[in-house]
């Protein structure tokens, strides 16, 4: 009997589950639309040193869409945090960003520590969080989560997770590519251009998340 229902909580492998879950999650991460931001994220590090942070930001963004996939509904009900409040949040952490890309960032100099501090900032935020793994991706994660039904169907949403963001670095490993090919020009007017988007999809996030206030009945 047992055994029987450990059996059918895996259940059989769902298709449409498959294949919806790895669209829905590499369409919202947009590995290729966040290209140009970190781009203009990196410019000025050395090759190396842009390769350690792409690493770095994938891999933490991927453990914390994963963790928080698992646990995001837990986590949030214990805090008393909605939803709402953390799309809010990447909204205006987006804007800082959108507002430095589009008027000038901050010169990089200082101490060696100093530079090493900051690569590691960067990486985790903003490259990391929220512009992998933002509200719309934790959203997306929570609700697939919801829908697994069964364990294998979980452990399937973990390997999509897995395998958008292995994507997602294979592309990003690229970058220098697309940097000689656009120039250095090019990549300032592609920044201007993207702090602007930027900015827009930010103002988006706090509007949205606004919104989904006011319709719980927290504000207004």
């Amino acid at each position: 009997m047992e055994l029987s229902f450990i059996l059918e909580s895996f259940g059989p492998i769902d298709p449409i589950f498959t294949v919806k879950s790895f669209v829905a999650l590499f369409v919202i991460i947009d590995a290729f639309g966040v290209v140009p931001i970190f781009i203009s994220l990196l410019e000025g590090y050395r090759e190396e040193d842009k390769q350690a942070m792409i690493k770095m930001a994938v891999r933490v963004a991927t453990i914390t869409l994963i963790i928080l996939t698992l646990t995001g509904n837990l986590i949030f009900q214990l805090l008393g945090i909605d939803m709402y409040s953390f799309r809010i949040a990447g909204g205006i952490i987006l804007l800082i960003i959108s507002i430095e890309m589009l008027f000038g960032r901050k010169t990089r100099t200082g101490s060696s520590e100093e530079t090493e501090i900051e690569k590691e900032d960067i990486a985790i935020t903003p490259m990391a969080i929220p512009l992998l793994t933002g509200p719309g991706a934790i959203t997306t994660g929570i609700v697939l989560f919801d829908e697994t039904g069964t364990v294998l169907n979980g452990i399937i949403l973990i390997i999509n997770i897995l395998l958008v963001f292995w994507i997602s670095y294979v592309i990003f490993s690229k970058l220098n590519l697309v940097y000689k090919v656009m120039g250095r020009t090019g990549t300032r007017v592609v920044t201007r251009i993207m702090g602007l988007m930027l900015s827009a999809i930010s103002v988006q996030f706090i509007i949205s998340g606004i919104s989904e206030a006011v319709k719980s009945g927290i504000v207004g």
